[in-house]
């Protein structure tokens, strides 16, 4: 048979994979023709035309500047964590600065910071990273087991595998020489999805607030339901045929919650079976000469690192932070054009979540989070151009998707998307995360004030006036319209599952009619929400500043739920008064460390009247400043005045504003729900 025949035939049939095996991700609804401009336009920023038969270079050349920019930011990462720099700037812990000033997870820099000190003895591993040998994510993986003896070995290895079999083989390794990995290593993770009304969806929100407040720290969604679950577990007896129950894992095989044995999937995919190193050969290329301008000056940013203060090693992250910023933007739109189901590639198709990592440094998580980020810039430019300038961070352009997504035209407000993105611009993450979440929630049922938070974001959490709750009640949807996705540890996915399935055989066994799993969840939370706000009259009453601060920081940006001070704005040595208008909640590391410290300054009246100076130091303004609610402080808005904007987020009194217009549906439900006590 001829040999070009054969080569024909083995790339129909790569083609064929490749369209059967990519409807798992998002499917791009755009033609071919129009992703292509969009990369000349907004990829290349170039005027010559980017064909799709070098989409693939053009990825490869951009993806090559990525090794030299992470090996800056390891540097600057061990150096900020080495000195503790944030809490010179008034962070009281890595999470809450590396959310707020880099827009990345604690999780992140410290795996830097771990990379920069596995350099100094494994400098083959660096070079390989800067001269783009190895991907990100395979030298990260090396870091943690490669040694001065074997670094050329594991160098070598990591060319030959794909980057799930060397996780295998470092899991191995790593096992072999420190016995238990398993205690070290992120317990495995399965998704749970559960349909459900607006008005429960409001309900476990509300829960989350409580959840928080009871352990006295801030939790990850995965960490409030595991709180819910063993809630509902301590008085709901367990079926144990309830357990068993089928949900999809991480790597998107489907797995028995209760028994750990993999189910069978309708699509095996088999890593093995693609040309690894044919791909390897096609699409990574060295650096190119275009980048060593770029690579220069980020020589710049590590020069004299070890007498750079904490101001400065903020300024250079976040200079670093923004150049890769730039250089995911302009990926995304060769990442979408390569994705494009008409899309021919030049190499054997591999799907997105194993390119990812093997050719892109980054994982399939991030890589569809930057086609989500791509795709709603179609409908919000401003979304695209902010975050490719840095003036959007990753994490505020993840809070922001879920809203900007959605299919609103508005005649009043045309332009609410770009009004949402500058306001995401000048708040923090946390402000930010209630606002969208708020904004959502009115969207199920009170149009009238969401169409005033469009208009205007600050007055996202202005409260509904009594007459337009009643009038919007009739217009709650009471469907299961709403959809909640955790990724939780497999042991307590199969607790939740069983509870749930345990509740709902017992509602319908009361109420004589099917039980929805939303039903069901929503009996959780009723139990949960009614154990934990239950008064104990013996105890003595709730502070009423740390009440109306919503049991947090009053701090922007401060996570902590514990270890409350009640801070007089005017010192009580300068005779300021107990009135309400002068206290506020403050964590004791904000009020000793910094405030006490000359690091934090607080003026004006509480709680929608201050202003908060972050980073304060002599001869220079501070590092940032904010209006209460966590809004950033501009020229033209430095009087702390009063304004919808300013209101204090979290307080108990705001979150029952809506839950209060669903109190039909919310008394409905429990009185056909009695297990719910």
């Amino acid at each position: 048979m001829d040999p070009g025949a054969l080569d024909r035939d083995r790339r129909d049939r790569d083609r064929g994979r490749n369209r059967e095996d990519r409807s798992q991700f998002p499917i791009d609804p755009f033609p071919l023709e129009k992703a292509c401009k969009e990369t000349r336009s907004i990829a290349t920023d170039r005027d010559r035309f980017v064909a799709s038969s070098n989409a693939e270079s053009e990825l490869a050349q951009l993806t090559a500047a990525s090794g030299p920019l992470r090996r800056t930011l390891a540097a600057i990462c061990a150096r900020l964590l080495e000195t503790r720099a944030y809490e010179r700037l008034c962070y009281a812990r890595l999470r809450d600065y590396a959310r707020e000033r880099a827009g990345l997870s604690a999780r992140q820099l410290q795996d830097l910071a771990h990379a920069h000190r596995a350099f100094a003895t494994l400098p083959g591993l660096e070079r390989a990273l800067v001269a783009n040998e190895l991907p990100w994510s395979k030298v990260r993986l090396l870091t943690r087991v490669a040694t001065p003896d074997d670094e050329e070995r594991w160098i070598e290895r990591a060319r030959l595998l794909s980057i799930r079999q060397l996780e295998q083989e470092v899991r191995a390794a790593r096992g072999h020489a420190e016995g238990d990995l398993d205690a070290e290593a992120d317990p495995p993770r399965v998704r749970v999805t559960l349909h459900c009304t607006p008005a429960v969806r409001e309900q476990w929100l509300l829960a989350r607030e409580f959840a928080e407040r009871v352990s006295g720290q801030s939790l990850r969604e995965d960490e409030a339901l595991e709180w819910v679950t063993a809630e509902a577990l301590s008085a709901v007896s367990i079926d144990a045929s309830r357990i068993g129950i089928r949900t999809r894992t991480e790597a998107g095989t489907r797995t028995e919650i209760g028994t750990g044995e993999p189910v069978a999937a309708s699509r095996p995919v088999d890593a093995a079976a693609h040309d690894e190193s044919a791909l390897d050969k096609c699409v990574r290329t060295p650096r190119p000469d275009a980048l060593t301008d770029a690579s220069a000056s980020l020589d710049r940013l590590v020069a004299g690192l070890d007498e750079a203060d904490a101001f400065e090693l903020d300024r250079r992250l976040r200079a670093a932070i923004r150049r890769e910023q730039t250089l995911d933007a302009a990926i995304a739109p060769l990442l979408r054009l390569v994705t494009c189901p008409e899309y021919e590639w030049n190499a054997s198709y591999w799907k997105l979540s194993d390119s990812a990592a093997e050719l892109l440094g980054m994982s399939a998580s991030k890589a569809r989070a930057l086609l989500r980020i791509e795709r709603a810039g179609d409908a919000c430019p401003d979304l695209r151009t902010s975050f490719r300038d840095g003036r959007l961070s990753w994490a505020k352009a993840q809070c922001l998707l879920p809203l900007l997504l959605l299919d609103i035209d508005r005649v009043r407000a045309p332009d609410w998307r770009r009004r949402w993105v500058a306001w995401a611009e000048g708040v923090t993450v946390r402000r930010l995360e209630a606002d969208v979440e708020r904004a959502l929630l009115l969207r199920a049922g009170h149009h009238p004030a969401f169409g005033r938070c469009l208009e205007d974001p600050a007055r996202t959490r202005d409260p509904i006036p009594e007459d337009e709750r009643q009038m919007c009640a009739p217009d709650i949807d009471v469907e299961a319209t709403e959809r909640l996705d955790w990724r939780v540890p497999r042991e307590v996915a199969s607790l939740f599952l069983a509870v749930r399935e345990s509740l709902r055989g017992r509602l319908r066994a009361v109420t004589s009619r099917p039980a929805s799993e939303g039903d069901a969840f929503a009996a959780m939370l009723d139990h949960a929400l009614a154990t934990w706000t239950l008064s104990d009259p013996s105890k003595p009453r709730p502070d009423p500043v740390f009440e109306r601060d919503g049991y947090r920081c009053a701090v922007p940006g401060c996570s902590s739920r514990m270890g409350f001070h009640d801070h007089h704005v005017v010192f009580r040595s300068h005779q300021g008064s107990d009135e309400l208008a002068n206290r506020l909640t403050l964590c004791v590391f904000h009020h000793q460390r910094c405030l006490h410290a000359g690091r934090l300054r607080i003026r004006g009246l509480a709680p929608d009247r201050l202003v908060f100076e972050l980073g304060v130091r002599p001869g220079a303004p501070p590092l940032a400043s904010y209006r209460s609610g966590d809004v950033a402080m501009t020229d033209r808005r430095s009087a702390p005045g009063r304004d919808p904007a300013a209101r204090t987020p979290g307080s108990f009194a705001e979150t029952r504003n809506i839950i209060d217009s669903t109190e039909m549906i919310a008394s409905a439900r429990r009185t056909a729900m009695p297990v719910a006590r």
